[in-house]
């Protein structure tokens, strides 16, 4: 499974670009605002059919236009070509696989997997909690197409749930509550399970790669762990409704719950350094690709976006020694870099200045 051409149109800063990328590894490397992160972007825009930046498809346009287009010729086997096209135009987003239209982006994820190293991934360590459980919905979604409809779902009704307490209608809230509690539930297990999976492997990783003489667990936080039984959050659910009410919130349930990392009793964000964050979250990255190719079999492509500039050279090292499998490697590097030495035998090197790509290796 790789990638084997990219052609994008009015894609950011990128007006008109055709590439060449069947090689294990690819680099791209340019001054800051040249283009590379949105390469990237448009990749996993392929991948996944949004964006790991923006939702907003209008954003991805070049400035000056309304649609863009992005497509890659890809194989799963040498026998097996395929080709992937998004076009958005007239604020309308189509995406084709072999010319046949997807209705449901979900339908793309298992074509191409892949993970991104970037710099938002600080946020899955000290960002609020929103931005902290992305990082577990992301990982369950990547191999099991049934959680994102339990995502999905869940924050339906939970959107019906918060109409109703601004309507006050307990009548039907009642009705509501026994699906609501089912959906979450649901999720706030799947999410206990993987971190529980991850924790003793992240103690590990973070112990070999950083050198720390620290001890951190993954812990999940659910403002329902408490309680046994649907029963009994059905009471507490029926004990908050006066005060939901007031405010038009649901203020319990897997949307309120929390990835945290622990140092003894402290959440690490308020005492850990950026640079530990930093290698926390490059460390979850590698795991979630570990998970996936364990899990289904295929290694995922990794986009790799300056993540390595904040780290010393040693651990700089000992992070790209821990890269995980993959079927290919995608990698941007400030000119200054010493990308070279980085440099395998099949690496084909980009040049990036003002959205236009220049091969020089």
């Amino acid at each position: 499974m790789a990638i084997c051409s990219i052609k994008l149109k009015n894609f950011r800063n990128i007006e008109k670009s055709e590439l060449l990328t069947d090689a294990p590894e690819v680099f791209f490397v340019g001054k800051n605002g040249q283009g590379k992160t949105n390469l990237l972007e448009s990749i996993y825009f392929l991948c996944y059919g949004t964006s790991f930046r923006t939702r907003e498809d209008s954003i991805l346009c070049k400035n000056g236009t309304d649609s863009m287009l992005a497509s890659a010729v890809f194989k799963i086997s040498d026998d097996d070509i395929n080709k992937i096209q998004i076009t958005y135009r007239g604020k309308q987003k189509s995406i084709k696989l072999n010319d046949k239209i997807i209705v449901d982006r979900k339908d793309i994820i298992r074509n191409l997997p892949c993970i991104i190293f970037s710099h938002n991934d600080i946020s899955f360590v000290n960002g609020s909690p929103e931005k902290r459980r992305l990082f577990l919905d992301q990982t369950l979604s990547l191999y099991n197409p049934y959680y994102i409809d339990l995502m999905r779902n869940y924050k339906k009704i939970l959107k019906t749930r918060n109409h109703l307490l601004k309507e006050n209608n307990k009548d039907l809230l009642r009705i509501y509550d026994s699906q609501f509690i089912d959906l979450g539930l649901e999720i706030q297990k799947k999410r206990e399970e993987i971190a529980e999976i991850f924790n003793p492997v992240f103690k590990e990783k973070f112990a070999n790669i950083s050198g720390f003489d620290l001890e951190i667990d993954i812990t999940y936080q659910s403002t329902w762990k408490k309680f046994s039984k649907k029963s009994e959050i059905i009471s507490y659910l029926d004990s908050k409704i006066n005060f939901e009410m007031s405010t038009g919130i649901t203020g319990s349930g897997p949307h309120r719950d929390k990835l945290v990392f622990l140092c003894g009793d402290r959440d690490f964000s308020d005492i850990g350094s950026t640079g530990q964050m930093r290698l926390i979250s490059l460390i979850l990255r590698i795991m979630q690709a570990d998970f996936y190719s364990k899990t289904t079999g295929r290694n995922p492509l990794l986009l790799l976006d300056d993540v390595l500039l904040e780290l010393d050279s040693e651990k700089r090292k000992m992070v790209l020694d821990n890269l995980p499998a993959y079927e290919q490697a995608f990698f941007t590097f400030l000119p200054n870099e010493d990308y070279v030495k980085y440099h395998k035998e099949n690496t084909i090197v980009y040049s990036v200045c003002n959205g236009e790509f220049e091969k020089i290796g």
